[in-house]
């Protein structure tokens, strides 16, 4: 993953899920439940529970879209 890559995500202002090296995932509701270091190494990601997690970018293996199609919800 490289940083341009979390920040268009993050600048879409759609939620995404985070991909790691090691299986886990990590969702990103809203742009204001992440935050990118100043070299960009590394993400933070908080919750619901004020727990955070630092994520190395170097162990993101992708971005997953978290959005639902609103026309198929419902049915």
């Amino acid at each position: 993953m490289s940083k341009s890559q979390v920040e268009a995500a993050i600048e879409s202002g759609n939620p995404f899920t985070l991909l790691m090296a090691d299986g886990k995932e990590y969702k990103v509701p809203h742009p204001d439940y992440i935050s990118l270091s100043p070299k960009g190494t590394f993400v933070t990601v908080y919750d619901d529970e004020e727990k955070f997690y630092v994520l190395p970018l170097i162990t993101m293996t992708g971005i997953a879209s978290s959005t639902t199609d609103a026309r198929s919800e419902g049915k």
